[in-house]
């Protein structure tokens, strides 16, 4: 029993290995699978892209087919799709005068390029103000004609040639048209011009960039500053040993201006102020009472000091003598 199972996994197993390989060496390019004529293609298109452009400059017409409430969703979506590319063709690159021939002999022409399981047919429309490119892409559609096909020659006894005749007349192929595209021919000079005003664009947005950048980078320098509290602190007190000294220099000059001989000068006022403004700063009566201190010890501390100021705290500072014991 155990056997029969082993070989029966071993057997499944082998068939899985064989449908992975087969499937690995399979190509996954597709092909188109349908036959056709590059003359009755291009016939196709452009008899199609015509029709199309005069039924979507009536404007009634137009609405009915792109309106599915209207036309309660009679019309297929490639009609109403196209109708939506042609509506525009007018007004964008001026009223539709030809096609340009198609010269399908020659080996350099691209007017008919298959592309994966579709054929695209490009041409190209002459216009009022610019020429345009029509592509057209023509897919499969070989399963709805053979139906048909057989169905006429069931009932009229036809032969394939005759039912094949019949069909086509009804404009019934092994193909159809799945979507159109309708862009600009550029010349050289406007796809010069095009890449001009790109090129500025794309300039202007790099230089806005940079300037923004620049000015961002230049505020970095501040942040240390706003961030770091002892720095901060280290310039509140340096502003503070800068208006000592101020005052130092400025009982120095007094004493230097003191006739020789004469008795020392009488207890004065002592203010601090800000030598650049002139506005008082004693605000803070620990920082009063240290200037003051150096008041006292530059008056070589003989002197009665009697320090005004308008603080609350009243505080007053005297030379404080020794006892000698």
């Amino acid at each position: 029993m155990e056997k029969i199972i082993k070989k029966k996994l071993l057997l499944i197993v082998s068939m899985l290995a064989v449908t992975f390989a087969l499937a690995g060496c399979s190509s996954s390019d597709k092909k188109v699978e349908f036959d056709y004529d590059g003359n009755t293609l291009v016939q196709i298109a452009e008899t199609q892209a015509t029709n199309y452009m005069q039924v979507a400059q009536v404007e009634d017409v137009y609405n009915f087919y792109v309106d599915e409430e209207a036309n309660g969703g009679q019309v297929d979506e490639t009609t109403a799709d196209a109708l939506k590319v042609f509506s525009t063709i007018e007004s964008d690159y001026g009223k539709f005068q030809q096609f340009k021939p198609v010269n399908l002999e020659d080996e350099d022409d691209k007017t008919i390029q298959e592309v994966d399981d579709k054929v695209v047919v490009t041409l190209y429309a002459e216009c009022a103000e610019k020429e345009a490119i029509v592509k057209a892409t023509f897919v499969d559609n070989s399963v709805t004609y053979n139906f048909q096909k057989y169905s006429v020659m069931a009932q009229n006894q036809y032969s394939e040639e005759e039912a094949d005749q019949m069909l086509a007349s009804n404009g019934v192929y092994p193909y159809k048209i799945s979507e159109f595209e309708v862009a600009a021919n550029q010349t050289l000079k406007d796809k010069m011009k095009d890449a001009g005003a790109n090129t500025l664009i794309g300039m202007g947005i790099v230089f806005i960039a940079l300037i923004f950048i620049s000015f961002i980078i230049s505020l970095l320098k501040y942040v240390p500053a706003l961030l770091d509290k002892e720095t901060r602190e280290k310039r509140k007190a340096e502003k503070a040993k800068k208006a000592l000294g101020s005052v130092a220099t400025l009982n120095v000059d007094k004493e230097d201006e003191t006739p020789a001989g004469n008795a020392p000068a009488p207890a004065g006022i002592v203010d601090i102020v800000n030598t650049a403004t002139g506005e008082s700063v004693m605000n803070d009566s620990e920082l009063v009472a240290v200037i003051s201190a150096a008041v006292m010890a530059a008056q070589g501390g003989k002197t009665r000091v009697r320090v005004n100021y308008p603080s609350n705290d009243k505080l007053v500072v005297r030379p404080r003598k020794k006892n000698k014991r």
